[in-house]
């Protein structure tokens, strides 16, 4: 636990290194911060802050940088900033109406907006269940032990799930079990698919109720919502100006990570609690996400539901972040309320 002035002198190392994208020294941060304590003083706490692993030196003759330790120090001790979460608040419900009342126009123009303020890259990831149907299920036969689902859905989506047998399965079986799981699912909602499969396999014993019986195990699997992934970044050139992403390689990595659908999709949707979540370099488990930082909230829009964010460097405006997301996230709700429920 960080005292009063160590945790004063944190948060403004932070401050000043994310406004500036320099390392910070003890002289700089007195003159900047008018600190009434010495640069002698100063730079204890610092190299204090340095041995807890908060803060840490680019090289032997700079000033100090905030590890993600140090960030996440930061972090948890933000809130929504008031003086800007009326003036966003106002910025989203004003430019989400200017559009048709649609579910796509609206995630598209969150995603412009959380991307343009924040000057990070805004992604966003949403299912609409009701919308979805079955149209039709095909089982193939892959080995006589391995059956793969296939589950097509309106609007035109497929997914795929392999199921593995105990005992070998006769062809006609196959076929049998395809046109019982049809006639259960068939033009059935995803929430109503999972029920139906489950109530026509009680007490049906034979070859085609048994498979059916495998598949029905999966049902939470191959009836899961459709993700329709939204990604927007804009004005480039901010993004530019970024000295972590001047780094071509970094960038590069970036851009691939953010137009990898299915990978981003499984990022997201481990978030869809409603409350802000801030995830920090080396936090992720994944290696690749390390050098960046996700803010997210999960939101509900009528029948929708799904997470939105920023994505950037670990150089981030979290204070704006957090409340741009938050705000987003609330002002989708409200218009669900508003527009899409009857």
């Amino acid at each position: 636990m960080l005292n009063e002035r160590k945790s004063l002198i944190l948060r403004l190392i932070v401050d000043a290194y994310v406004q500036e994208g320099r390392p910070v020294s003890s002289r700089s941060l007195k003159d900047s911060a008018g600190l009434p304590e010495s640069t002698a003083t100063i730079r204890n706490v610092m190299a204090a802050l340095e041995r807890a692993g908060y803060l840490t030196k680019p090289y032997a003759s700079a000033g100090r940088v905030p590890t993600d330790d140090g960030y996440r120090q930061y972090v948890d001790g933000l809130e929504e900033s008031p003086q800007y979460t009326e003036a966003f608040s106002s910025r989203f419900r004003s430019e989400i109406r200017e559009h048709p009342v649609d579910m796509e126009s609206v995630m598209e123009s969150a995603t412009r907006i959380l991307g343009r303020l924040s000057r990070n890259f805004a992604v966003l990831c949403g299912s609409a269940e009701p919308d979805c149907r079955v149209t039709g299920i095909r089982l193939i036969e892959l080995d006589p032990l391995r059956i793969m689902v296939v589950v097509n859905l309106s609007p035109e989506h497929e997914r795929t799930v392999v199921v593995r047998m105990e005992r070998e399965v006769r062809k006609d079986v196959v076929a049998l079990a395809e046109d019982l799981v049809n006639r259960a699912v068939e033009n059935c909602t995803l929430d109503e698919a999972r029920e139906a499969l489950g109530s026509v396999i009680r007490d049906n014993m034979t070859d085609e109720g048994i498979l059916t019986r495998e598949i029905a195990m999966r049902r939470e699997e191959i009836f899961s919502e459709p993700p329709a992934v939204q990604l927007y970044f804009e004005e480039r050139g901010h993004l530019m100006e970024q000295p972590e992403l001047s780094d071509p390689r970094l960038l590069q990595l970036l851009l691939r990570l953010l137009h990898n659908k299915e990978y981003l999709t499984s990022v997201l949707s481990d978030r869809t609690d409603e409350a802000t979540r801030i995830t920090i370099g080396s936090e992720h488990s994944d290696r690749e996400l390390q050098p960046f930082s996700l803010v997210t909230a999960g939101y509900r829009m009528g029948g929708a539901r799904g997470v939105l964010g920023v994505i950037g460097p670990t150089r981030m405006r979290y204070d704006l972040a957090c409340t741009l997301v938050g705000c987003a996230a609330r002002e989708l709700r409200a218009f669900g309320e508003e527009f899409l429920v009857r």
